[in-house]
Order: structure tokens, then C-alpha cells, then sequence
């Protein structure tokens, strides 16, 4: 007996066997359409791994077509694609198989070129850059880690016994100051060391503190500014005094500026050389003096005689020495003085005859 179904069961049919013939054709037509121009470009590389038809193709990362298929011509792959019409691919432009994402997705790229480059005819070679892949990146990164691992295995390898031998000494440095032992360990594990420390600084902080406010010679230089302004005005005079004498003003901005005492000196120092060349080459009175020795041996002569003169006198011999020596010619004159004082005043009261009769007979 057939079986006969209902109204519903067979627009349900209907419409499950619409969605399947729909599905089949988006798969079978994705790529066709009617009314879009397609240019057809072709690029080649050395490998294209990941990279499949009906990837797209992207300008500066927008989708201007696809790739058509993908084979080996030669020794390199053939990727024909093509791109939309109104996009610009120059003779100059470069595709490049680029990744969407890191999880995978890949694409072909093209490049805008430079303004002087001219348009490719659809069905040209676009030149293609070669850029690593992961397989490429994978097998780079395990060659470098390789490296670097070993080399890091070497050092470690190598400085193993150094590393135990400074392992073992810093445990022997910690047991020590953990069992007091040196200053470090006194620090760590003696108490009286940490007041000692702490009455310093309390001391220190006190010390502080009095500086801070302005107590002692320290605190007073901290906060009195009556030594910074001598100081200050003590350099502008300082300043001042160098202004004039770089101007050439006062005794030693003279002696600065001035050449007069340079070449007075400088004269000075020629007469001087001059008459020392002179006294050398025994010229003139000092060069006799300095050169000839009859001088000195007169001189010498002169004053033995002198000496034996003086010795004389002093031991009162001759006239000379009497008169040093002896008192009796002192007294003599002073009798005779008062001779001749007598006579003077017995000469004013007689005439001339009687007084050189006085004067005669008062001398003698």
C-alpha cells in the first residue's frame, strides 16, 4: 500500500531539497559574477605553503579579488589571481604572501608601487617578494634556541665549579655572621652594638637639630645670611679691585698694563749687565777693586801701619800718645788760660807799656 503524505510533509520536502540545491550552487558559483570585471594577474614564488585558491587578495589590506589556482611551473609556484576592476597594479608593485592572524589565514598582498610606475596589462607577471613562513620561522627558532641553549650549557658546564665554590663561601660568610662572628656578625647578633649605634645617631639627630636651628659656629653659617652677604660683597670688591686693574688703574694695575717698569727694569738689568762686564773685564775703579790685587795688598799694608799707629798712641808713646795718655799738659794749658785771663783784666786798667809789662810777667 503506498504511503501517502500529508500537505506539510511535502512542503517540508520541498523546502529542505531548495536549501541543499542552494547550498551546492553558492559552492559551485561562489566566484561567479556576472556583472564584475576580472584582470587576471600571475606572480611566482619559490613556496607557497598555506596559501590555497580562493584566498583573497588584499591592497593595503583591502580585498580587491582572489586567487584563482595555484601550480608548479619549473622550479617555482604559479599562483594565477585576479583583481577587480578600477584596482591599480603598477610595474613596480610586488605581491607577497602575508598572514592574516597569528592563529593561521593567509593571503596575497600587493603593493601600490610608486607614482612613476606604469599600469600592468591584465594577464602580466606582478613580481613577487619572498617572506618567511612559519615552517621557516620554526626551523629558525629551533636552530637559534639550539645555539643558545648549548651555548648557555657550555657556561653553565663551565662555570659550575666556580658557582659551588661561591655557593659554598657565601654559606660559610652567613653561618659566620649568623654565629656573631666579625663586625658584620656583632652587628647582626649584638645588641649593645645596636644602642651604641642608636645613641650615635640620637646624637647625630640632637647635632642636627642644634644646626638647624642656627645654634654654634656650623648652625650660624647655616642660617645667619650676614656671612653670605660679606661674602657676597666681599667678592664684588674683589671684582671691582680686578675691573681696575685690568683697566690699568692703581700702583699694580700700572705694573700690569704699563711697560714703563718693564723696560726700566730691562735698562736697569742692561747697566747692570754692563757694568759687571765692565768690573769682569777689570775697566773703571770696581773692576781694579774686583780684579787687580795691589789695591788689596796697599790696602792690607795701610792698615797694619794704622793698627801699629793706634797701638802706639794707645801705650802713650810719642807726642801723640802723650797727649792721649798724659794729663800734664791739660792741667799745664789750664794754668796758662788762667795766666792770660789775669792779664786781660790787669791790661784795662794800664796803659800799653804797663800791660805788656803784665802780660810778660804774669807768663813768665
Amino acid at each position: 500500500m503506498p504511503l501517502s503524505m500529508s500537505t506539510e510533509q511535502k512542503v517540508g520536502i520541498f523546502f529542505l531539497m531548495a536549501l541543499i540545491a542552494l547550498g551546492v550552487m553558492i559552492e559551485l558559483v561562489e566566484d561567479w559574477r556576472p556583472f564584475e570585471v576580472q584582470n587576471e594577474y600571475r606572480t611566482y614564488f619559490k613556496s607557497a605553503i598555506g596559501i590555497q585558491p580562493g584566498d583573497p587578495v588584499r591592497q593595503a589590506g583591502v580585498g580587491v579579488g582572489k586567487i584563482k589556482g595555484i601550480t608548479i611551473e619549473d622550479t617555482r609556484v604559479r599562483i594565477d589571481f585576479y583583481v577587480t576592476e578600477g584596482t591599480v597594479v603598477r610595474d613596480d608593485s610586488e605581491a607577497q604572501i602575508r598572514q592574516t592572524n597569528l592563529l593561521g589565514g593567509q593571503f596575497l598582498g600587493l603593493t601600490f608601487g610608486s607614482e612613476l610606475g606604469k599600469p600592468l596589462p591584465p594577464g602580466s607577471t606582478v613580481p613577487g617578494r619572498e617572506s618567511a613562513n612559519i615552517d621557516e620561522l620554526i626551523t629558525s627558532f629551533d636552530r637559534n634556541q639550539e645555539r643558545v641553549l648549548g651555548a648557555l650549557g657550555d657556561l653553565v658546564q663551565e662555570t659550575r665549579e666556580p658557582l659551588v665554590g661561591a655557593v659554598t663561601r657565601m654559606d660559610n660568610i652567613i653561618r659566620k655572621i649568623d654565629e656573631g662572628e666579625g663586625t658584620l656578625g656583632r652587628l647582626v647578633n649584638e645588641p649593645a652594638l645596636y644602642d651604641e649605634v642608636k645613641g650615635a645617631m640620637a646624637g647625630l639627630n640632637s647635632t642636627l637639630t642644634r644646626i638647624e636651628q642656627g645654634e654654634g659656629t656650623l648652625g650660624r653659617l647655616m642660617t645667619d645670611e650676614t656671612l653670605y652677604t660679606e661674602a657676597t660683597a666681599t667678592v664684588a670688591n674683589l671684582r671691582q679691585i680686578s675691573d681696575r686693574i685690568k683697566e690699568g688703574q692703581g700702583s699694580v694695575g700700572k705694573l700690569i698694563v704699563e711697560d714703563t717698569l718693564y723696560d726700566t727694569a730691562s735698562d736697569a738689568l742692561a747697566n747692570i749687565r754692563d757694568i759687571s762686564a765692565k768690573a769682569n773685564d777689570g775697566t773703571g775703579t770696581l773692576g781694579l777693586l774686583v780684579n787687580d790685587e795691589t789695591l788689596y795688598h796697599e790696602a792690607t799694608g795701610t792698615m797694619t801701619r794704622i793698627n801699629s799707629i793706634a797701638a802706639k798712641i794707645d801705650e802713650g808713646d810719642g807726642s801723640l800718645g802723650r797727649l792721649v795718655n798724659e794729663d800734664d799738659l791739660y792741667r799745664d794749658a789750664k794754668t796758662t788760660l788762667h795766666k792770660v785771663e789775669k792779664a786781660v783784666d790787669g791790661m784795662s786798667d794800664t796803659g800799653p807799656l804797663q800791660a805788656m809789662g803784665v802780660v810778660i810777667g804774669t807768663l813768665f
